[in-house]
């Protein structure tokens, strides 16, 4: 009995480290996906800000043609000023070239201001684009850590599922069918060490006389309380493996 006890907990052992690379498989992909998120998030940022840069160079553009047209018609109105003989044509004139020397200056105003902010915000552009360039080197380091880390869990996953495949070959169906049908009724635990008297996976105390039988080791026991197959955890015998 205490053979097979061993073996039970060596493929125990196997299944438990199998579950386990299968989940820190899981979560490679997953760190990628969440680079990926925050690097697209980035770059959306930086494409955001750079569009609202040329959208404020074609505003101020819009304006300086515009106050190339005021100069013109201020211009013309001059020039119309020297002909004109009539006082009331006169005064509306002037009148005429001072409203369109405040639409200049406050378009020239607006010029200023535009430059102002784009310069800011330019500025802003080349922290933004510096960002997205370190993270995207960050993320390629990134992948190719993740990369290596998969490649050795595929290894250990292999080797794991050839040593269970070798282990499973020593015990008969009826034992395998046991153990599977605990296991996936027990979360992935189909043996569990008593030790003190208190099985370790559902940490119930075991009766004083089964826990006696337990520790003869002279036959299969399972735990009272959860069902699992157990073994007196504190027996030096079953430290080794097999």
């Amino acid at each position: 009995m205490e053979v097979i006890i061993r073996k039970l907990i060596n493929l125990q052992n196997c299944d438990l480290r199998l579950k386990d690379i299968k989940r820190e498989k899981a979560v490679g992909p997953a760190k990628i996906k969440a680079f990926e998120d925050d690097l697209k998030r980035i770059e959306e940022q930086v494409n955001d800000e750079l569009a609202e840069v040329d959208a404020m160079k074609r505003e101020r553009r819009q304006i300086e043609l515009d106050i190339e047209d005021i100069e013109n018609r201020i211009e013309k109105s001059k020039v119309k000023l020297a002909n004109i003989k009539s006082n009331k044509e006169y005064t509306a004139a002037l009148k005429e070239i001072d409203d369109l020397e405040r639409e200049k200056t406050r378009s020239e105003d607006k010029v200023i201001e535009i430059m102002e902010v784009v310069e800011a915000q330019e500025e802003k552009c080349i922290a933004g684009r510096a960002k997205r360039d370190d993270y995207s080197k960050k993320f390629e380091e990134q992948q190719k850590e993740v990369q290596q880390e998969l490649k050795a869990l595929e290894q250990d996953l292999s080797a794991y599922e050839t040593e269970r495949v070798r282990i499973r070959k020593v015990f008969d169906e009826d034992l395998l069918r046991k153990y599977d049908s605990i296991c996936e009724h027990k979360e992935g635990i189909g043996i569990s060490a008593v030790i003190k008297g208190v099985c370790q996976s559902c940490h119930l105390g075991i009766p004083p006389q089964k826990f006696n039988e337990l520790m003869r080791g002279d036959k299969m026991m399972n735990c009272p309380h959860c069902r699992r197959i157990i073994y007196w955890g504190e027996d030096e015998r079953l430290n080794d493996k097999i």
